[in-house]
């Protein structure tokens, strides 16, 4: 791989930074579509407790990753139930022809018993990279390998089935740009609500910390608009005021993250792992324009996905297809967040880049030496959502009362993770926390209702630049 944290993992690669409006005429570049979200492609699943290990010392070996197998849980209803029905979807809400549409029904019905195979899209940039990643589980079924990698695995093969790296109806369609595209337009007063804000914050000069300290909180809570979890036409988890969200809220680190940026000798650079398109996404790009406003900041490089994958998260086009919606807005203030971040984008303030290491099963103890390098030049990395968070922590059975620096990837970058809780994986949380939820909201860990802010300070070991080999 060569370049940034977001270059295209193949020889001579070159970051691909996007300014607004630029052409993508490389081949290799996977499009996008328009914008959009939805909100329930299944009904809540709910939390069956499962073994967790930990906390661990330095050479204890670590948890093992979460599976199917784990009976009752919600990772084998969300490959038995949750993943044929956005299957389902794909196959309702595209005019796809019938030999597509036939792939996509045979890939439901080889769900959740059976085996892993192959790639056949031999074209497709990534498919080198995927034949690593199979490698190992060729021949186990859907349950048996671990959750993060049929996840991922899972979303490719939709596209292999669409063809969407092949010539044909399918070439560069994204599947999900109807989804993607309701979940904007059902988030309207939403999205005016969130630029007004930003307007006053502007006019009135509030003081940085405390506007950046309500901008996280937007992008946290931004991040309960999830597509692989709601559709965009369900009523998905939501906080009516700010006193039931800080009610939500389980671990606060942001003063700690914030501080990061503070009492600098050169401006700041800040990186974001992008979750969802939609509502999550404008809320995001909101948060950019705090940090972009704040003299402690000189750029923000936000990573997104190479190709679309878990429904609703966003790609660089997604990016675009957002601020072309935005700019057509009735509200002034809406235009006006657009035209300052089109204008961070032209002068090289904003920076989009996206690589296949995001759409990839590697975890973060995984990642390579380059994204590495790339992310030893940030001054605080700001994680979006779930899968994010699964990445950092390996998607392992970790004690959820284990501390959250310890049970994160040891990388060269202080790492807040802003998560609003949708998976049986957790870190950082007292023994009161876990005990209070299990006892009065069983699906707690699952139903997106609940957030964490949590800081990871930089690792300076030699392992952090390194990384580690799979288990």
């Amino acid at each position: 791989m060569a370049g940034g944290i977001a270059a295209r993992e193949r020889p001579g690669a070159r970051p691909p930074i996007y300014g607004f409006g630029e052409k993508r005429n490389a081949p290799d570049l996977p499009g996008g579509g328009a914008v959009q979200i939805p909100k329930n492609l299944c009904p809540l699943l709910f939390r069956k407790p499962i073994a967790a290990v930990g906390p661990t010392d330095p050479s204890a070996p670590l948890p093992p990753p979460l599976r199917g197998t784990n009976s009752g849980a919600f990772t084998r209803r969300t490959i038995a139930a949750r993943w044929p029905r956005i299957a389902g979807r794909v196959i309702a809400e595209n005019d796809f022809p019938d030999p597509i549409n036939a792939r996509i029904q045979a890939l439901r019905d080889a769900l959740p018993d059976g085996s892993i195979r192959r790639l056949r899209d031999d074209e497709a940039p990534d498919a080198a990279l995927w034949g690593e990643y199979v490698a190992p589980h060729l021949g186990k079924t859907w349950l048996e390998v671990p959750w993060f990698f049929g996840e991922t695995y899972f979303y490719r093969r939709l596209l292999e089935a669409t063809g969407y790296f092949r010539a044909g109806a399918g070439r560069q369609a994204d599947p999900f740009t109807d989804q993607k595209e309701q979940g904007l337009a059902h988030t309207e007063a939403r999205i005016e609500a969130l630029a007004q804000r930003r307007s006053r914050a502007r006019d009135e000069g509030d003081e940085t910390r405390s506007v950046l300290t309500r901008l996280l909180r937007s992008a946290l809570w931004g991040n309960q608009a999830d597509l692989s979890m709601w559709t965009a036409d369900e009523e998905g988890p939501g906080h009516r005021h700010p006193e039931q969200a800080e009610e939500h809220l389980l671990v606060d680190d942001t003063s700690a993250a914030l501080a990061q940026l503070e009492g600098r000798d050169r401006p700041a650079r800040v990186d974001v792992w992008a979750d969802n398109a939609g509502f999550e996404l404008v809320s995001d790009l909101a948060l950019v324009d705090g940090l972009l406003a704040a003299e402690a900041v000189g750029q923000v490089t936000v990573h997104l996905k190479a190709h679309p994958t878990f429904v609703s998260d966003a790609t660089v086009d997604d990016v675009h297809a957002t601020l072309a919606t935005l700019a057509d807005a009735d509200e002034a203030a809406v235009r006006a967040l657009v035209g300052r971040l089109r204008g961070a984008l032209a002068a090289g303030r904003l920076r989009l880049r996206d690589g296949w290491v995001w759409t990839s099963p590697l975890r973060a103890r995984e990642l390579p030496a380059p994204v590495r390098a790339e992310m030893a030049r940030s001054d605080l990395l700001i994680s979006k959502g779930d899968a994010n968070y699964r990445r950092l922590l390996g998607d392992r059975q970790w004690a959820f009362t284990t501390p959250f620096a310890e049970a994160s990837a040891p990388l060269p970058v202080p790492v807040l993770a802003l998560r609003t809780h949708k998976s049986e994986v957790a870190a950082g949380l007292s023994a009161a926390q876990v005990d209070r939820l299990d006892d009065e909201e069983p699906d707690w860990a699952v139903n997106g209702e609940w957030g964490v802010m949590q800081f990871a300070p930089a690792d300076a070991s030699p392992e952090a630049m390194r990384p580690s080999p799979a288990a």
